[in-house]
């Protein structure tokens, strides 16, 4: 056996250490593979199985959403999971669309969601599993905002179901590769250096030191420790750092690559699907562990929680709390009997989490529980705070960009805009130009963007915000050149395309260089977003407005079959019937326009057009 170099440093710190994905593992550490695949970690993204369904399907699973007046059914077809979507009037079914499941995101243990991948894009389904309901329902947050197929699937959405993430550059939600379910890796960092130097024959008896060349998270100080979990199972709005060398890797402190703040208000009960890590430090055993308490105190991450005996965790509350110490317990004797020495459900309550629907968590805030008063929703949002679950100290800086996300992501409301803005005063920033955006402040927007990019002129982010204040102003020729110079930096960057279409048409309406330009941008974009209603749409404008009518027709068909209540698409095909003289399927479109966007000013107009045209 060779003897190893001597390290003092974890190679999962080295960018250039790679990652080998979950298979590597396997041949050294077969027994521990074979248990954690099994885990829901192992589980949290694969592709549909019909040997793992839990599902119930049928006819009589229909989800309906009152608001967008659609029908959803999941079903199989052969080895192949669809979700159809579907109006009825009349018991007749008047629009029909389904979509494949390309993957399942969700162990099963608390809701099983669904994505469909286009060309390597990645979307959500708009129906999900609510396993302890045992019921089908719009996915979370769609009972607000129903997406219907289109809600993108990002990075930081990805990051808690799977390991690797090949991500195309200059996208939302585009992917060359992605690893199925959390594998090995995101716990004990990239493992190519280890290979190697195992393939090497360089050995280390790990009972006696550390193997620096993986991460053993249990080696690590309890605050690394809890960063290794708190990637996944540590909630809020999280704010990237601008300077950081790489993304997040064990054996890092969390706060090197993001700050999370965690939302807090004055129901003290509540807390989030994610929130385990941040509930647990906030409790008293966790504070008189003095950092003794960990995750894995009571959790094997390499066992699943369905074998792992209830009375694993009880031993752990025994191991602090015993009758030689202090009092066991002190509810009364008729209360224990019934409790079968159950330390957990009292202590760690079950409860509804405050982000997902039909989901309860065992409260990990370990407490003697004392419920407050019922909490107003008014009083909640009146005392909402963002706190730094990350670090101690964190900049004014770094609060306003936090309350400027929380905002943008969760709450539209000014008295937030007003807190980052107070925060922010003083800067003049990408963030700043932001909050003058939102508050329609434009010039005052457009001059702190342009010192951000004349500092940054690669920012592509400013770039992007660049065009939309522009097109706010209505100085769509600007808009259209700030687009256009960003998309052909990154040709993936499909907003930036599909923006500095309609900005050109905008700002040379009528010319017919203008249109073939335009109809070039949009044709480019459909090759590889063929499925994007908003490029059907303009196309099928591009199309009309060059008299190539059937063409325009079948753009538009297929624009609204995806989209059945696009304002642009339907008024596009009232405009297209009105100039071929069919006044019947004006009419019908017309018909549709006015049922799902009742105060659309130009109603009146395209309404006397119609009757005004040639029968």
């Amino acid at each position: 056996m060779q003897c190893s170099t001597k390290l003092d440093r974890y190679l999962s710190l080295d960018p250039d250490n790679q990652y080998t994905g979950i298979e590597s593992c396997q041949s050294c550490h077969q027994r521990i593979y074979q248990s954690y695949i099994e885990t829901g970690m192992g589980k949290s993204m694969y592709r549909p199985d019909r040997n793992q369904i839990i599902e119930r399907f049928g006819e009589n699973e229909v989800v309906y959403d009152p608001q967008k007046d659609f029908h959803y059914l999941a079903l199989w077809k052969g080895d192949q999971m669809f979700i159809q979507e579907f109006r009825l009037a009349s018991r007749d079914t008047v629009y029909f669309r389904e979509e494949k499941v390309d993957y399942v995101v969700g162990s099963g243990n608390q809701t099983r969601s669904y994505l469909l991948e286009r060309q390597g894009y990645l979307y959500e389904h708009p129906i999900t599993w609510y396993v302890e309901r045992q019921i089908w329902d719009l996915s979370p947050g769609y009972e607000v905002k129903n997406s219907r197929f289109s809600r993108e699937i990002g990075v930081e959405c990805l990051a808690c179901h799977t390991g690797k993430i090949d991500y195309v550059e200059g996208s939302k939600n585009r992917y060359h590769e992605l690893s199925l379910g959390i594998d090995c890796e995101k716990c004990h960092g990239p493992g190519e250096a280890h290979i190697r130097l195992i393939q090497q024959g360089q050995l280390i008896d790990v009972g006696e030191e550390i193997d620096y060349s993986i991460v053993n998270p249990a080696k690590l100080p309890i605050d690394q420790q809890f960063d290794v979990c708190q990637q996944c199972h540590l909630q809020g709005v999280n704010v990237e750092l601008e300077n950081r060398a790489l993304a997040y890797r064990p054996a890092m402190r969390l706060n090197e690559s993001r700050q999370v703040f965690i939302q807090e208000d004055a129901d003290v009960d509540a807390f989030g699907i994610a929130s385990h890590a941040e509930r647990l430090r906030a409790s008293n055993c966790f504070v008189g562990s003095k950092g003794e308490l960990s995750c894995t105190t009571c959790h094997n991450p390499h066992k699943s929680i369905h074998i792992t005996d209830q009375s694993v965790y009880i031993r752990q509350c025994q191991h602090c709390h015993h009758d030689n110490k202090e009092k066991l317990c002190s509810a009364s004797a008729v209360e224990q009997q019934s409790m079968q020495g159950d330390c957990i459900s009292c202590h760690m309550p079950k409860g509804g989490t405050s982000d997902i629907p039909h989901v309860s968590f065992h409260d990990h805030k370990i407490r003697i529980v004392s419920h407050q008063d019922s909490i107003s929703v008014a009083e909640i949002a009146d005392y909402i705070h963002l706190r730094a679950a990350t670090d101690s100290i964190v900049s004014p800086s770094l609060q306003g960009k936090a309350w400027l996300l929380f905002y943008e992501r969760q709450q539209a409301k000014p008295i937030y805009l007003d807190k980052a803005d107070s925060l922010l005063s003083g800067e003049i920033s990408y963030e700043t130009a932001r909050i003058a955006f939102y508050r329609a402040n434009y010039s005052q927007a457009l001059d702190h963007i342009q010192l951000v990019l004349a500092n940054s002129p690669e920012d592509v982010f400013a770039r992007f915000l660049q065009g939309e204040i522009l097109e706010a102003m209505n100085r769509f020729e600007a808009a259209y050149a700030a687009f256009d110079q960003l998309f052909q930096a990154q040709p993936d960057n499909i907003e930036a395309g599909l923006r500095a279409g309609v900005n050109l048409l905008r700002a040379r309406q009528g010319d017919r260089e203008a249109l073939e330009v335009g109809r070039t941008i949009f044709d480019n974009l459909l090759q590889t977003k063929p499925f994007d209603h908003r490029i059907l749409t303009n196309l099928g404008f591009v199309a009309m407005n060059q008299r190539r009518f059937m063409e325009a027709e079948r753009y538009l068909v297929r624009a609204l079959s995806y989209e059945p209540d696009d304002r642009q698409a339907l008024e596009n095909m009232v405009l297209l019937q009105v100039v071929t003289a069919n006044r019947l399927l004006a009419r019908r479109y017309l018909d549709q326009l006015s049922d799902k966007h009742a105060n659309y000013a130009r109603l009146d107009g395209l309404r006397k057009m119609v009757e005004e045209a040639s029968p």
